[in-house]
């Protein structure tokens, strides 16, 4: 007989295969049928969760929740900063800046503003949802960007600023949640400006000093010690950056970010990384990060509640449109034109107008909201359900087609030139 203990860890690994088994086949159907795999993902969540077939059943209370989507949240947004180039941030850095901080400022506003009206909820909890789906999602854009070749600074530019506002919006998120925890009545701004400051700011701190470090021990020089273990270093900065800033007060967050940039533009701070252990890196992230997104949506599938989405299903919807038609282009606007250094062309801001897509952050985000007991969890859920499902199936699968008609993708821009 297995004790209680046994019994959890056997259900757990018995979740995990079919999460694992179901993913993996979901993943080749995506493929093979030309559609964003985390679409299919939501769509087996859904199949298997106790709505449907109830094959799976994992509370969002659960501690194997949690750790998925805290373990996840991080790895993914370490993953976009080592794919964060800071040669092209050197050319767009003040539109990088803008598009995290007051782009996603503008965008949580809008939002927040459009659930009040729609809704008739609070602000705070509406201004936490706009934090939410301020963040963006670079899972969805680097798949796309590595198949079509998009023009070179406008394809880094999102990348970024998707890494970028992953950070800052999961900052503004956890300052309003902690705000809405503590029963704040008021709405004091200058306080909710310092807390995101000391956080983005200690978050900063403690990821490029792990990161240099990390990058330090797996670089070519004579106290690279840890070359041969390319793989293991990143999981223990992953862990090492999240919990080191979380127990000194800092974000978490913004720290697992840095601590990427910091290894994957190691040349910069006069480190070389080998070929062998850079492609190591880079083969060890994608594989697991493709299996935590999966899981993370699976998840996130799995916790539809289906009379939340019956009664508020066509609200959230006009919520995403306001989002996608309204917030994007404002702020694109916003923080595009006054960076006179970056020249961008008519052509490239409106191709990120439709670039815009909300995927494993925001997911994981409402995830750790909804399993608080917050009174608007599970509107907030059905929200961030849609909208995942509108701008991936809207967006991610429109993106090449939208690139060629604005003649973005590199092969037109070449002929264009040589003619």
């Amino acid at each position: 007989m297995h004790s209680h203990s046994v019994d959890i860890a056997v259900n757990f690994l018995r979740s995990m295969l079919i999460f694992l088994l179901t993913g993996t086949v979901g993943g080749k159907v995506a493929e093979k049928i030309r559609i964003p795999d985390v679409v299919l993902y939501i769509l087996i969540g859904i199949l298997l969760s106790p709505s449907c077939l109830g094959i799976i059943e994992m509370k969002a209370d659960s501690p194997s929740y949690q750790v998925i989507l805290l373990f996840g949240a991080s790895f993914i947004l370490f993953h976009g900063g080592m794919i964060t180039h800071l040669d092209i941030l050197k050319q767009v850095w003040r539109t990088i800046i803008l598009l995290s901080t007051v782009g996603m400022i503008v965008t949580a506003l809008v939002v927040s503003i459009a659930a009040v009206w729609v809704f008739h909820i609070p602000f705070l909890p509406a201004l936490l949802l706009g934090a939410i789906l301020a963040s963006t999602d670079p899972a969805a854009l680097v798949p796309i960007f590595n198949k079509f070749p998009v023009r070179h600074k406008v394809s880094q530019t999102v990348i970024t600023e998707s890494a970028f506002t992953d950070a800052t919006g999961a900052i503004m998120t956890t300052v309003v949640f902690s705000l809405l925890m503590i029963g704040g009545g008021s709405i004091e701004w200058g306080s909710i400006g310092l807390q995101f400051v000391r956080l983005a700011i200690g978050g900063i701190l403690v990821g490029s000093v792990i990161g240099w470090i990390a990058a330090f021990l797996i670089s070519e020089n004579d106290r690279g010690l840890l070359r041969e273990f390319t793989p293991m270093v990143i999981v223990i900065t992953v862990l090492a950056a999240y919990l080191v800033a979380e127990r000194i007060h800092a974000s978490g967050f913004m720290s697992v970010f840095v601590a990427g940039i910091m290894i994957g533009n190691a040349a910069w701070f006069k480190l070389t990384i080998l070929p062998k252990q850079e492609h190591a890196a880079h083969d060890f992230i994608e594989a697991l990060a493709l299996k935590l997104r999966m899981l993370i949506f699976i998840l996130l599938g799995s916790q539809v509640d289906f009379k939340v989405l019956q009664e508020y299903g066509l609200q959230s919807l006009l919520i995403v449109l306001i989002f996608m038609f309204v917030a994007r282009p404002l702020t694109v606007l916003l923080c595009l034109l006054p960076d006179r250094k970056a020249k961008w062309q008519k052509n490239e801001v409106l191709f990120m107008f439709w670039t815009r897509e909300t995927g494993v952050i925001a997911a994981a985000l409402v995830g750790i909201v909804a399993s608080s007991g917050l009174s608007e969890g599970k509107l907030m859920s059905a929200i961030v359900f849609v909208a995942i499902l509108s701008t991936l199936l809207l967006q991610a699968s429109t993106t090449p087609a939208v690139a060629k008609n604005l003649r973005l993708l590199e092969e037109e821009h070449s002929t264009t030139v040589k003619n």
